[in-house]
């Protein structure tokens, strides 16, 4: 047992890579190469650019992961857009068994009432918190002076500062929060799919928080400058493959279910656009832009549903009724610009509560105009109640009824935009099928819950565009757009909830339209578009946000435009068209000559299954967790028992925590009534508890064994497997090294067979388990053997001292490697940032021969110069000490006597 528990410990210490077999995730060779080279590096400071759906969560799990079981990470940071925050905690905690505390408003009110003059952000050592709440005045000032092993921003490209006119960089509140945290933390990653939209100077600023000297300005960018600074791998690229040869990415097909209005539909829909006319330009003349907002909320649920435009005329109704009004709350008005310039970065119940407010607005009136506007409202909802099921409804009844008679066992995924039409379709259209949903009222317990039940009960899963805030269904493969958001950005993160990694299927995507209208017509045309885009850049994701994101027009307001100055679909197409190539040929530019290209080629992919394959022969396996367990609960008065053997193939196990244990330790439960020891069965039942080297229970043992007299080490006697074998004693040791600065140790668990007549055997001999202390003591050999006990063990500990060496001395060459890498990026660095301050000199002195007054930027400049240079000489006196490795005095653990049964 104290053998197996010094194993489990040394796990964290050796293990090439801990993240292949100690967590729920199913690592790929793209994200061990990753984590790999951002380990390997001199700082891990890193852009992580893959193409979505690639797993950069997971990447950037890996090495926070990894520096934690190194002992180099204590205090991590995880900055992400609001929406994503929950999802960031979820997959921390279910992929790796990680706890993150998320800040929010209610959570730091909640520590400061609590704390005197302490920093909000030293409370907690691990912590995920929105970009919109780290930029706030009260939680910025603290960050500036808080420190951190490890930080990530997630879509670092809202990171956005810009150079202005002037030349002089123009930064945003977000910037200021990669300004507060770079210098604080010694690992950084910044993690986007889309790092360059065609815009030079926005792209170096966000680079420049990761390395300040690195360029000079954006025109100093290049691939060749980027390569030991961002990571970027495609879909496209034929090795992202799994190991039998299959494509990684199945391909997608989008397609179109076209419906046509009914009579009673179509002059609905004539007299309530007729009607949003009239008020959207109202708006437009008294430059109310909140007026203007309502009224393309209106013709958004207009086209998404009756019901929903129902919905919508009601409460207007009701509003007009009071008296109307034309205030937005604080929150809601906070929101606005962001509401309108990056939609995607909201939350679904932020979205919500700014459209329930701006659907309420009404421009000013006097009371005989309101009264107009009442007697209209009341005609049109009058008219949507007498059509009890729409045209769209039904055709999506009968796709599913006919993709469902083809295959019972598939799953189809429903978009809409609105809860209403979500609650439609639910208890009207649908009411005589299993149903999931997703949608903004539901908290992430519950739609957990929700994508359990798709997965394993439902049919259908119905979803409001809540589900594309990190929920992915890649077990689903058909996926119906109800309605098609106005937002590009939007439309790539609905498909991306099926087309990533772990499909294994074409995805087959369905757009409802109706003819006949402006917006379907422009949203039709927009969406038949993404295939040539896709071909013409290489990619196969974000492909409309990366076209039209960066570009002046804003779709939502270019379709409303049309909509209400009668201006013709095609027309606005045309301006579409223009607009994409334009904007594809300046982002195709900047792929080819501006950023790195997919380096994840054939020669890093045979290096990569060779680092896999070694970390998998070198670790610690499940068996030998569980071994250890079973062993401690024999010894005290734990249990571990199969549950479900017939159904669970023996994988699932009910566990009591010895009360030993659960003294003082609240991270450990007394019982575990459904845990696994195997990753298949974790990684296939986020239910189970996975009993893993990293799991709370797993490192208590472990501690437990190690730290107390509980266990004492005394000596047993095995009994051979092979009879014939030579009898001995086998001596278990800790043999390790570290590096002179001791910022690096390893150890590992060897055990060393000397046989009786002193010979020490290359591997220990098998052994069929223990002799009774009875008959032990009566056994002749065990008495030999006993009595060479001294002589035995030290002849073990000369071997053990021998291995000792010869491990530190090819780790130092192995080192020397990694540590060459971390010399050129410093040198790099150091060069880089030298010779920038010596220009400014240079520069500043010539002024000062012209007269003008530059003794503090000369005297600032100098004392640049004078730390830089110190600095570089104390980094590369750390690096000559990083490459020695030293060996450390073996140490024995125990020693068993090892006899035949005779």
């Amino acid at each position: 047992m104290l053998a197996g528990a010094t194993q489990l410990d040394l796990a964290y210490r050796f293990d090439r890579f801990l993240s292949i077999g100690g967590n729920r995730i199913d690592v790929t060779p793209h994200q061990i190469e990753a984590a790999h080279e951002i380990l390997t590096s001199h700082d891990h400071r890193y852009l992580i650019a893959d193409e979505v759906g690639l797993g950069k969560t997971i990447e950037a799990g890996i090495v926070i992961e990894e520096l934690i079981a190194r002992g180099r990470a204590d205090r991590i940071l995880i900055v992400t857009p609001a929406s994503l925050k929950m999802q960031w905690q979820a997959e921390m905690q279910d992929k790796f068994d990680q706890d993150y505390v998320i800040y929010d408003r209610d959570y730091v009110d909640s520590i400061r009432r609590g704390l005197s003059d302490e920093n909000v952000w030293e409370h907690d050592d691990r912590i995920i918190t929105s970009i919109d709440f780290a930029k706030r005045d009260d939680m910025l000032e603290p960050l500036q002076n808080t420190d951190w092993d490890i930080a990530v921003f997630d879509e670092s490209h809202h990171l956005t500062a810009r150079r202005g006119n002037d030349g002089q960089k123009q930064t945003t509140d977000r910037y200021k929060v990669g300004e507060a945290v770079s210098p604080n933390t010694d690992g950084l990653l910044f993690l986007t799919g889309t790092p360059h939209k065609g815009k030079p100077d926005q792209f170096y600023f966000m680079v420049d928080l990761l390395e300040e000297y690195r360029f000079e300005d954006e025109d100093d960018i290049s691939p060749a400058k980027l390569d030991d600074l961002m990571i970027r791998r495609l879909k496209s690229n034929p090795n992202m493959a799994h190991s039998d040869g299959t494509p990684m990415f199945p391909e997608k097909e989008i397609d179109t279910l076209s419906v046509g209005f009914t009579d009673a539909e179509e002059q609905l829909y004539q007299d309530i656009t007729d009607y949003l006319k009239n008020y959207y330009r109202l708006g437009e003349d008294q430059e109310s832009q909140a007026a203007g907002f309502s009224m393309v909320i209106y013709q958004k649920r207009l086209v998404s549903s009756i019901r929903a435009i129902q919905c919508s005329l009601e409460k207007r109704l009701e509003a007009l009724q009071k008296g109307g009004h034309n205030d937005l709350s604080p929150v809601v008005q906070s929101l606005l610009d962001q509401y309108q310039q990056k939609p995607e970065t909201l939350t679904e119940a932020q979205r919500q509560k700014i459209e329930e407010e701006l659907q309420e607005l009404s421009a000013d009136q006097d009371p005989e105009q309101r009264q107009k506007e009442i007697a209209v409202v009341e005609e049109l909802i009058d008219k949507a109640r007498a059509i009890d099921v729409d045209s769209k409804a039904g055709k999506l009844r009968d796709s599913i009824e006919t993709l469902l008679e083809r295959d019972p066992d598939e799953k189809i995924l429903v978009f809409t935009e609105y809860t209403d039409t979500l609650e439609y379709l639910r208890d009207e259209i649908l009411s005589d099928f299993d149903v999931a949903q997703i949608h903004g009222g539901l908290g992430q317990r519950v739609r957990r819950e929700q994508v359990e039940k798709f997965r394993n009960d439902a049919s259908i899963m119905l979803a409001t565009d809540a589900a594309r805030e990190g929920i992915n269904l890649q077990f689903a493969h058909i996926m119906v757009n109800y309605d098609l958001p106005w937002n590009p950005i939007r439309i790539d993160q609905r498909m991306g909830r099926l087309h990533r990694y772990g499909q294994d299927q074409k995805v087959n995507i369905y757009n409802l339209f109706v003819q006949d209208t402006r917006e379907s017509e422009i949203l039709q045309r927009l969406v038949t578009k993404i295939d040539q885009i896709e071909e013409d850049l290489g990619m196969s994701s974000d492909v409309l946000g990366m076209v039209l994101d960066g570009s002046e027009m804003d779709l939502q307001d270019r379709i409303m435009d049309a909509v209400a100055h009668d201006e013709s679909g095609e027309q606005v197409v045309e301006d579409i068209d223009q607009i994409i190539e334009e904007r594809k040929e300046a982002v195709k530019r900047v792929q080819e000559d501006f950023l790195i290209e997919d380096q994840f080629g054939e020669s890093e992919l045979e290096e990569v299954q060779k680092l896999i394959q070694d970390s998998r022969n070198e670790q610690v396996g499940q068996s030998a967790v569980k071994r250890v367990l079973e062993l401690f609960f024999q010894e005290f008065d734990g249990t571990v028992r199969p549950e479900d053997v017939e159904s669970t193939d023996g994988q699932v196990y009910h566990i009591e925590t010895p009360s030993v244990i659960e003294v003082d330790n609240d991270a450990v439960e007394s019982s575990y009534p459904r845990a696994t020891f195997s990753q298949t069965a974790a990684q296939n039942n986020q239910h189970l508890e996975f009993m893993s080297v990293n799991h709370p229970l797993v490192k208590s043992i472990t501690d437990y064994c190690l730290d107390g007299d509980w266990i004492d080490g005394k000596t047993a006697v095995e009994v051979l497997d092979n009879q014939s074998h030579d009898c001995g004693i086998r001596c278990n040791f800790r043999l390790g090294y570290e590096t002179a600065d001791g910022s690096d140790e390893t150890e590992e668990f060897v055990s060393i067979f000397v046989s009786e007549d002193g010979e020490v055997y290359d591997e220990p001999p098998e052994t069929d388990g223990f002799l009774p202390p009875e008959t032990a003591e009566s056994h002749s050999k065990v008495k030999a053997i006993a009595d060479r006990v001294p002589s035995l063990v030290e002849r073990a500990r000369d071997e053990a001292q021998r291995r000792v060496e010869q491990m530190a001395e090819e780790a130092e060459a192995e080192n020397a490697e990694a540590v060459a890498i971390k010399r050129e990026h410093a040198e790099r660095y150091f060069d880089n940032a030298i010779e920038t301050w010596e220009s400014r000199l240079e520069t500043y002195r010539e002024d000062s021969e012209r007269g003008k007054d530059m003794a503090v930027s000369i005297r600032r400049a100098q004392s640049e110069l004078e730390d830089l240079r110190e600095q570089r000489k104390q980094e590369f006196e750390a690096l000559r000490e990083e490459e020695s490795v030293l060996p450390k005095t073996p140490e024995l653990i125990n020693a068993t006597i090892t006899v035949g049964d005779q």
